[in-house]
């Protein structure tokens, strides 16, 4: 249980992000680049321009699922514990998706604690909860059972919504997290997206 508990902590903690270099070498000539810039180089006496751009959408690979999410947002990924591999994307205002995958233990037990713990807080401030439970065909075909809590506080919502798929011994555990403070829809566009594209492999 103290493992759990540390699991859930982290969660709630946890916000790194990544950032990646780029490398270009063009007729033996080596640049460090970053993305929509462009850049010149020599080649036979010519100047050619030279860029490098990312989809709109790019996806997420994992031997256990994959999925799409925007350009927008990065991925951080780290390992929690041993055997438990975390990845996040969020938005600057909160909103976001947590998965872990477990390699050793079937995480879907503890999709009721996970619900609790991430809405206690709110609970006890005062927000009103409501659950609207409910189950979703991935586009691999695997059928899940999502908990969802919807809670309201004075005009402000947050909705948080948990899942978990497990074979064996083995599974992953998802939460994803809107906070109702993103401008554009954001965090609904980046929460769509995971579940219309999420795959078990």
């Amino acid at each position: 249980m103290k493992k759990i508990f540390f699991v859930i902590v982290y969660v709630l903690i946890s916000n790194t992000y990544s950032q990646t270099d780029f490398i270009l070498i063009v007729n033996n000539q080596t640049q460090e680049i970053s993305l929509d810039k462009n850049y010149d180089f020599q080649v036979d006496g010519k100047t050619i321009q030279v860029s490098a751009k990312e989809k709109d959408t790019l996806i997420y690979n994992d031997p256990f699922y994959t999925f799409k999410y925007s350009k927008k947002h990065k991925v951080s990924k780290t390992e929690i514990d041993t055997g438990i591999e975390q990845i996040m994307l969020m938005t600057a205002a909160g909103s976001g998706i947590i998965i872990q995958k477990y390699d050793s233990f079937n995480p879907t037990m503890l999709q009721e604690l996970m619900l609790n713990e991430v809405t206690k807080e709110s609970v006890s401030y005062g927000y009103a909860i409501e659950r609207k439970d409910y189950s979703r065909t991935l586009k691999s075909g695997d059928e899940i059972s999502i908990l969802k809590a919807d809670l309201e506080y004075k005009g402000e919502f947050e909705i948080y919504e948990i899942s978990a798929l497990g074979i064996k011994d083995e599974g992953i555990l998802i939460m994803t997290m809107n906070l109702g403070g993103d401008s554009d829809n954001e965090g609904t566009d980046m929460i769509n997206l995971l579940w219309e594209t999420l795959s078990i492999n």
